[in-house]
């Protein structure tokens, strides 16, 4: 692993024992999602590293009284990385409440000389990763789902369901917060379903913390579990394929959408895409995004669902009754040749 990936990590780490004093190595492992011989090797790294780490059999794994991160020195691309992650938290409107305090201990750990060469790039430099949805006034809720998932605590919650446009109440075992195209999501196991799902955090109206623990599975692994998923829209999985014109087709060959994605050129300067998927309705907006610079080649179901709208949308704006601008006559006049 380089170390520019292992540092963040082993920030985690200390920052992990720090909140949550008495964790076995196995659930250090758990959090950092690690195994637990990578975990004893950071551990010790630590340590060497100065970090005053003590492990008191039956007690877990704690930090010594006062102890600080004095003695953990970062080079001037680590130190960025941590900065731009901050940054990227400072985004996150309602999840924490002091990035900035944060981002101040970072730099007055670092030398007078260090630090002011991250701040004047700091300066120059904005991320911008703004949700879909306004989170300020979530810190309870986004503490209380860290809280129940670090300590495998039961949550029932009220949950507003957008499929059924309806409000229902549910027992849920949380296993993970992920954020994914601006939203956050909930991956947690429903009683009422009796099935893992996903739960957009923005649609729970209630959340009660209940006094019951559960046993996770040790076997869950959110990438399997999303599997070919387009977006956040899992499914039964199916292969598509798309040519791709003109603008689109420059723009999709120097993106990448999807893991799966295939791409080969066509001597017109075409492009046909092919991918595997799940979730046909994510994969239709999507396409539907691109206008008439995208034709769907495969599968048949899915080429019919782009004409049933393109079709209904077309009738929308000739609909019976309505006065046309000479502009609209002549758009619609071409689109019908």
């Amino acid at each position: 692993m380089a170390r520019g990936d292992r540092l963040p990590r082993l920030f985690e780490m200390f920052f992990i024992i720090q909140t949550v004093p008495g964790l076995s190595a196995a659930e250090i492992a758990r959090r950092c999602e690690i195994s637990k011989r990578q975990c004893y090797r950071d551990l010790r790294t630590l340590q060497d590293g100065g970090v005053p780490i003590y492990n008191e059999p039956g007690s877990g794994y704690r930090l010594m009284e006062g102890s600080m991160l004095k003695n953990i020195s970062f080079t001037l691309e680590e130190a960025l990385a941590l900065i731009y992650g901050l940054k990227l938290i400072e985004q996150q409107k309602g999840l924490i409440k002091t990035p900035n305090r944060v981002k101040e201990k970072l730099l007055a750990l670092l030398p007078k000389k260090l630090s002011n060469e991250i701040e004047n790039i700091n300066e120059r430099v904005e991320i911008a990763v703004t949700p879909a949805v306004d989170y300020s006034g979530k810190e309870k809720l986004f503490k209380q789902l860290n809280e129940a998932i670090r300590n495998n605590i039961l949550l029932q919650i009220n949950y507003y369901s957008f499929s059924r446009d309806e409000l229902t109440s549910r027992a849920v075992e949380p296993y993970q917060l992920v954020f994914k195209d601006g939203f956050w999501y909930l991956v947690a196991y429903c009683h009422q379903r009796r099935d893992t799902l996903l739960f957009r955090v923005d649609r729970i109206r209630k959340l009660v913390v209940t006094d019951d623990k559960f046993i996770p599975p040790t076997s869950f692994d959110f990438e399997k579990y999303m599997g070919a998923a387009w977006q956040m829209e899992r499914g039964e999985e199916f292969t598509f394929k798309v040519r791709f014109l003109g603008d689109a087709a420059r723009f999709i060959k120097e993106t990448t959408f999807h893991p799966s994605q295939q791409i080969e050129e066509e001597p017109d300067g075409a492009l046909i895409f092919t991918a595997r998927a799940s979730g046909q309705g994510s994969v239709l907006r999507w396409l539907l995004s691109f206008g008439d610079e995208a034709e769907v080649l495969e599968p048949p179901e899915l080429r019919k669902m782009v004409i049933r709208t393109m079709t209904a949308g077309l009738r929308r704006y000739l609909g019976a009754g309505r006065e046309f601008s000479e502009e609209e006559k002549k758009a619609c006049s071409k689109t019908m040749k």
